[in-house]
């Protein structure tokens, strides 16, 4: 008479458990790049392209004005205290506005208020002190222009913005 082991429910078995683990691991996977995606969604496309569109002609006339008052502007940025100085010549203006925005990364953009100090000079303070490349942009929203410019923070500090560049 021989006698045979049973063998173990198939719950206490190596390989039940191993195939199950394939397609459960895919799962658990594909929910962590839908989460992931979802999260950190990117923020580049617009969906008011048309109304955008429409609006470009407005965006154009503020760098024509800006052409037509003959405009320029020195930035530069004390990247060791976070301070902004801006000296603008060719306009009056007592209330200004600095942009940096960042080419890929909205929640990096800061609008920085500048406060007039005198003599075309404009002076802010950093909310966060910036590093890499960003677009700078010096607007004036009541005469309506606005200069525009590209800076790139790990090889100068300081730009200069004239109209049409």
């Amino acid at each position: 008479m021989t006698d045979k082991a049973t063998p173990p429910p198939w719950y206490r078995q190596f390989w039940p458990w191993f195939i199950i683990a394939l397609p459960a691991s895919v799962v658990v996977s594909g929910l962590t790049m839908v989460v992931i995606a979802f999260k950190h969604a990117d923020t580049l496309v617009n969906d008011n392209y048309y109304r955008d569109g429409l609006a470009i002609n407005e965006v154009l006339a503020e760098d024509a004005r800006a052409r037509e008052l003959g405009v320029r502007a020195e930035v530069v940025f004390d990247t060791e205290s976070g301070e902004v100085m801006v000296h603008v010549s060719g306009s009056r203006n007592e209330a200004l506005r600095l942009l940096l925005i960042h080419p890929v990364d909205e929640k990096a953009d800061q609008t920085i208020p500048l406060v007039h100090v005198g003599d075309g000079r404009y002076r802010a303070d950093l909310e966060v002190i910036p590093s890499h490349r960003f677009y700078v942009r010096l607007q004036a929203p009541e005469q309506r222009w606005r200069l525009n410019g590209e800076l790139d923070f790990a090889t100068r500090n300081r730009i200069e913005l004239i109209p049409g560049a």
